[in-house]
């Protein structure tokens, strides 16, 4: 006789009702049921074909939550007296998530008013997302201003974070161990990245919240990628030469090291230019300094070296690279079409 289960992600789901009671005063239970229904899109939402991440702000103050941001700017779109409209409104505004605007949707005096709200800043300057929770004047209101954020770390993890700085993470993977701190990957790459370079402590964080920002985008628009970080004096052998390496490195430090003045048309251009080497197959190669060496590079796969990964090509060739053992070759960042990224180390 056949048999027939459903399963339900029902702990997720009192999970996250509990955290929005918990962080946000007076929640509309209707407005939270619309939400829970939608929530499970945000990992793979598209309008017409085009993926987008959507970033999501519940708030009860959307004022005093832009009077704590040091560069804001805030597009009020619509304003209903009740949740009906919640899937149409967010169906409009998903696709400005791309560009790096966050909807938000404030809830008070009865009414639920969307818009989008994004901190105008430099590349090298911190995201919304992180410059919210680092302001003192919403930190010092956090018991009067509720504020929650709900962002898609990658293909199955969907975070939802508080102005009280609490955090739950919604895990739709079946693996328990799929989760990644993607935050945290990309700054241990990061920090590899720049380990040899040595400037102001100013300049410094300035040139690792840009190469930051650079990887999330890559998340976001993307998907998959390798990047290798090499030492400053590696020369290059067979192992990492099928590729197109710059007869000129390209020093992004330079653009704004060398003196108090930088063009910001300059780091957004080179910037972009990265994202699309990034975004060809095979690797992109950096060094040590946070200099652009090479891309499109390939390596053999070693099968032996590989053992028993489960994956597709780019997390083998990653593979590769980790388990070769090379002199000079420091690490490696990978990212996944689905979600899935780690740095690590290249084993000695």
């Amino acid at each position: 006789m056949m048999s027939q289960q459903s399963v339900y992600y029902v702990d997720a789901k009192s999970k996250i009702v509990d955290f929005l009671s918990a962080e946000f005063d007076g929640f509309p239970v209707k407005l939270q049921n619309r939400f829970l229904n939608f929530f499970p899109l945000m990992t793979s939402y598209r309008e017409e074909g085009i993926k987008y991440s959507p970033c999501i702000m519940f708030t009860n103050n959307i004022d005093a939550v832009v009077k704590g941001l040091p560069a804001p700017k805030k597009l009020e779109l619509f304003s209903d007296e009740n949740e009906h409209m919640f899937d149409s409104r967010l169906r409009s505004l998903a696709p400005f998530c791309r560009f790096d605007w966050c909807i938000y949707i404030e809830v008070a005096n009865g009414r639920i008013t969307y818009g989008i709200i994004r901190n105008i800043n430099s590349i090298k300057e911190k995201s919304l997302e992180d410059v919210v929770f680092e302001s003192q004047y919403l930190r010092d209101r956090a018991e009067k201003i509720s504020a929650i954020l709900c962002t898609a770390n990658n293909s199955w993890t969907v975070t939802l974070k508080s102005l009280k700085g609490n955090a739950l993470h919604t895990n739709f993977a079946l693996d328990i161990m799929a989760h990644s701190d993607m935050d945290h990957e990309i700054a241990k790459f990061v920090d590899a990245a720049f380990s040899r370079l040595r400037t102001t402590n100013k300049k410094l964080a300035e040139l690792k919240t840009m190469f930051h920002n650079i990887f999330k985008n890559v998340l976001r628009d993307i998907g998959g990628t390798i990047c290798v970080v090499v030492d400053k004096e590696y020369e290059k052998d067979g192992f990492l030469s099928d590729g197109i390496w710059l007869k000129e490195p390209i020093e992004l430090s330079k653009l704004f090291l060398q003196t108090n003045h930088y063009s910001e048309q300059k780091l957004t251009a080179i910037a972009n230019l990265f994202l699309t080497m990034l975004n060809k197959d095979g690797m992109t190669i950096v060094d040590n300094m946070g200099s652009i060496l090479a891309f499109n590079v390939f390596v053999e796969l070693n099968q032996k070296a590989v053992g028993n990964i489960i994956g597709g090509a780019r997390k083998r060739a990653a593979y590769t690279v980790i388990n070769s053992r090379k002199k000079g070759i420091m690490g490696v960042y990978f990212q996944s079409y689905d979600g899935e990224m780690f740095f690590a180390p290249v084993k000695k």
